[in-house]
């Protein structure tokens, strides 16, 4: 899942007011580096409204999120957010609350009751909650997947519109809010960086 960001209005505008004072390749530069800054800053008002929303943690719902940036000869930038899962053990304790068993089955935090299902240890250390496939304690001779592993909401999911082919507004405005915010200036700063090289060369 990706939003991709776009901001050919104010570089049209841009265009016309410095055409004849830098060459159109360092323009394109300059919009690229803005372009990407932009989205830097985009990106951690994301991350932040991500993990207000899913009570994830910080560090992790960064590291699923990914910046394709700009250059200047495709001067526009895409920020994706993958579609990794938590193990539902680890969901609930990131969500601030550890999960417990009862009769009925384990209660995980805010991702509710989950009935029938129980936590266990593994060998190796890892503690999940899992639940059976089926009514039967041991699963059927030759069969090893009669208990399976259970997961928590992928990282997009809480954000996805009701179609759960994008993102809904709320999460889509905060991107388009920020980089309209930042990119006027920022580009400005940019394009200004290459006018003093201008005036560098001809010793101005």
């Amino acid at each position: 899942m990706s939003v991709t960001v776009r901001v050919t209005d104010t570089f049209d505008k841009l265009e016309r007011a410095f055409r004849d004072l830098v060459p159109v390749e360092r323009r394109n530069a300059a919009y690229a580096r803005a372009i990407n800054k932009a989205v830097a800053q985009a990106r951690t008002q994301w991350v932040r409204f991500i993990v207000k929303s899913t009570q994830l943690p910080y560090g992790y719902v960064r590291s699923a999120t990914v910046v394709f940036n700009a250059s200047a000869a495709r001067p526009t930038a895409t920020l994706t957010v993958s579609g990794r899962y938590l193990t539902l053990f680890r969901y609930a304790l990131a969500a601030g609350g550890k999960p417990f068993l009862l009769p009925s089955g384990v209660v995980a935090g805010r991702w509710g009751m989950h009935r029938g299902a129980f936590i266990a240890k593994m060998p190796n250390g890892h503690i999940g909650v899992f639940a059976r496939n089926g009514k039967k304690m041991l699963p059927p001779k030759g069969k090893r997947d009669a208990i399976k592993q259970l997961y928590g909401p992928s990282v997009p999911r809480p954000l996805l519109d009701e179609r759960k082919v994008g993102f809904n507004k709320d999460a889509a405005k905060v991107i388009t809010d920020k980089v309209g915010e930042v990119i006027l200036p920022l580009a400005l700063h940019e394009i200004g960086r290459e006018i003093d090289r201008v005036k560098a060369r001809h010793g101005v």
